[in-house]
């Protein structure tokens, strides 16, 4: 049996442990050994962080990953990207492959097709462009923020510095006060809120209460519609016999009768008539009165003194004449 030395052994651990070695490194910088890749290059002015072994993709899906990164000139204005294609998929001449990373700064080469019936072979240039970085395009639309607060800071600075000048120590007290009678009108305004959201509780406000009785009052009104409806049929019936009655012959004689009664008053106003004369003539209700005096002092003899206008005597002798009550009273 032929017997291999201990040297042996290590030269060739040695060489199996370097092989693996590389075949590692270059697996961790994106290349394989057991695929078919094509291979394209791409010129930019600047890479935003893109490294090695960064993916390249073609509609979200990873097609490749970037194999190499070289400086074209001393200044670095050129760098050569070495863009390693792995899967099947035809180029065309017109895409571009565009730096582009996502939220936590990871890199990848994005590439979009054009519309070229022309397709990219392995050792070709694709055109190039850069993305804006998130915090670029962050810092773009922060700085006119930026620049706004600043003038708002500085007016507000300015702004407080001319209150802190007017207001005096009585115009701070009084804006003290102020405030606190804005505090006390706030509680107020709060218990009359809550006032309200008593009134309005659906189970015992009084809002609820009102509209239960008007949804009562409507339904004894549906429920009594036929007795309002026989109601209003009596007041058109009543109404129809006052439109159908001889009511403007009424009113025609009713006018009549205060002409005459008109007519009366003027006469009993006039001194055209006896009844005139008396109301309106004071010599003829003089002569009247004393008329019904005389009459009256007549009567009264006649009462007091009645053998003198009867006389009955068997004997002849006369009575002695009385005088009336109303002379005694007249003569005392």
């Amino acid at each position: 049996m032929l017997k291999v030395s201990n040297e042996t052994k290590v030269g060739v651990l040695t060489a199996l442990g370097i092989t693996l070695l590389v075949l590692g490194f270059n697996v961790l910088k994106g290349r394989s050994f057991f695929s078919t890749s094509k291979t394209i290059y791409a010129v930019y002015p600047q890479v935003n962080g893109l490294q090695p072994a960064n993916s390249v993709q073609v509609n979200g899906l990873v097609v490749g990953n970037v194999a190499e990164l070289d400086v074209m000139d001393k200044n670095a204005g050129q760098i050569l990207v070495t863009l390693r294609i792995n899967k099947k998929i035809d180029i065309p001449r017109n895409s571009v492959a565009r730096i582009t990373g996502d939220l936590l700064g990871t890199k990848a080469v994005q590439i979009d097709f054009g519309n070229a019936s022309d397709y990219l072979k392995s050792g070709d240039t694709v055109y190039a462009a850069v993305d804006g970085s998130f915090t670029d395009a962050l810092k773009e639309q922060l700085s006119p923020l930026v620049k706004k607060l600043e003038a708002t800071l500085t007016t507000v600075d300015t702004v407080l510095l001319t209150v802190n000048s007017i207001f005096d120590t009585t115009t701070k007290g009084n804006l003290r006060d102020a405030i606190g009678h804005l505090n006390h009108t706030m509680n107020n305004f709060s218990h009359a809120t809550s006032s309200l959201n008593g009134m309005l509780d659906p189970n015992k406000g009084n809002i609820q209460g009102t509209f239960n009785n008007l949804e009562a009052l409507t339904a004894n009104l549906k429920n009594n519609n036929d007795k309002i409806t026989g109601i209003l049929s009596n007041a058109e019936k009543a109404t129809g016999a006052l439109a159908n009655g001889k009511l403007d012959q009424t009113l025609a004689e009713l006018q009549q009768t205060i002409a005459h009664m008109n007519s009366l008053v003027g006469k009993l106003n006039s001194t055209d008539g006896t009844l005139g004369l008396m109301m309106n003539d004071k010599k003829v209700y003089n002569n009247l009165q004393y008329s019904l005096n005389s009459l009256n002092k007549l009567l009264e003899d006649l009462r007091v003194n009645p053998k003198r206008y009867v006389h009955f005597s068997l004997f002849g002798k006369k009575d002695k004449v009385k005088p009336i009550p109303s002379d005694t009273a007249t003569a005392q």
